[in-house]
């Protein structure tokens, strides 16, 4: 599957000039610490969480590294930007439901007039990653606010006495404050301007606000569910109405409008190309279209297997036997054959990617 995928950057601390770490007062510096604290108590230390790490290229750039144990060996590599991580994780998880939604075509069954019944398996990964996406995409926002937010910034907050409404009350909120008790909505309208070198008028951008003020009501809503009762079946029915029916990738762009106005560029998109040659299968004449194929990708030792299905004359979407072969894939699922499948239409062929978890392949 083609997919987008924003760059992630690693979390700069800072910077010093290029190849200074290999100058010899910096080496000299070096093994003067180690002599005081030996390199198996940094390990040790590691274990223990109880020490920082810091990574440094060539170039000389300092990033905040992050470190995890894993059956006793200890593991590091460059912490990523949060925000842009929680931005690709939805993105990449919205573009996965939009796949979906292209695959419940082929593998679903009229049941009651015109409504089309899918396989709750894959209907219930379906509703997941949009649930995923959304609540990801409402992090990005907010992390992204709160890490624009300087340190040693003051919001005062005016607001009418409740004692005596021709008095009126100042609080000054601490970052720290701001991050726990401002609604995202306050931290937009009121607390970004206020912020020095902040260049974003909430009153010129009403439609992507409000797109994220949505996201971040059902996202609200998700997570704090109601009791199962009488009243909640019309409360569900809105929540999933939502998650299943909204395009999110229009909420998507919002969020990153919003976000690359505040900063330039901070949110970048890549194409990702890949090189699916030596797992294809090719089908390229009608004959070969039939349930035996599915047996020859259960043989297959490998996580992603794509199928590609040629156009030929006649072949649409639409094409009974086409139905019927890639309803098979269903069967699959339920028996844990393999683990997830998408379909896709594309100008020249039809393209089913089926996938395996390492279990399924061994």
């Amino acid at each position: 599957m083609k997919l987008k995928k924003t760059i992630i950057n690693g979390m700069e601390i800072f910077r010093v000039k290029k190849n200074v770490m290999n100058s010899e007062e910096i080496q000299e510096s070096a093994k003067e610490a180690l002599k005081h604290r030996p390199l198996k108590t940094w390990k040790n230390e590691l274990k223990k969480q109880k020490a920082n790490l810091v990574l440094m290229n060539d170039e000389g750039q300092a990033y905040q590294a992050t470190t995890f144990i894993h059956k006793k060996n200890i593991y590091a590599g460059i912490a990523p930007n949060l925000v842009q991580a929680y931005f690709d994780l939805a993105f990449e998880q919205i573009q996965y439901t939009d796949k979906y939604a292209d695959t419940f075509h082929y593998i679903s069954e009229i049941k009651f007039d015109e409504i089309k019944l899918v396989d709750h398996n894959i209907f219930h990964r379906f509703i997941q990653y949009r649930i995923s996406s959304i609540i990801f995409l409402h992090l990005s926002v907010e992390a992204f606010i709160n890490y624009i937010i300087p340190e040693d910034f003051i919001y005062t907050k005016t607001e009418v006495s409740r004692s005596n409404k021709f008095q009126t009350q100042k609080t000054d909120y601490n970052k720290d404050h701001i991050e726990r008790w401002i609604s995202i909505k306050e931290k937009i309208d009121e607390v970004l301007p206020q912020i020095p070198k902040i260049n974003f008028d909430p009153t010129k951008n009403g439609k992507i606000i409000g797109r994220i003020l949505e996201i971040a009501k059902i996202r609200d809503e998700i997570v704090h569910l109601k009791s199962k009762d009488k009243e909640s079946s019309m409360y569900y029915s809105k929540i999933f109405d939502f998650i299943a029916s909204r395009d999110l990738m229009e909420y998507l762009h919002s969020v990153k409008k919003f976000i690359n106005i505040i900063e330039n560029d901070f949110l970048k998109i890549v194409t990702i190309k890949e090189d699916n040659s030596k797992n294809e299968i090719l089908i390229e004449k009608e004959e070969y279209l039939n349930i035996g194929v599915f047996f020859q990708i259960t043989t297959i030792k490998k996580e992603r297997t794509i199928l590609k299905i040629k156009k030929w004359k006649g072949l649409t979407k639409e094409d009974e036997k086409l139905k019927a072969v890639l309803g098979h894939l269903t069967l699959m699922d339920k028996m844990n054959i393999i683990d997830d499948y998408l379909i896709n239409e594309e100008s020249n062929y039809f393209v089913i990617e089926i996938f395996k978890s390492k279990e399924q392949i061994k």
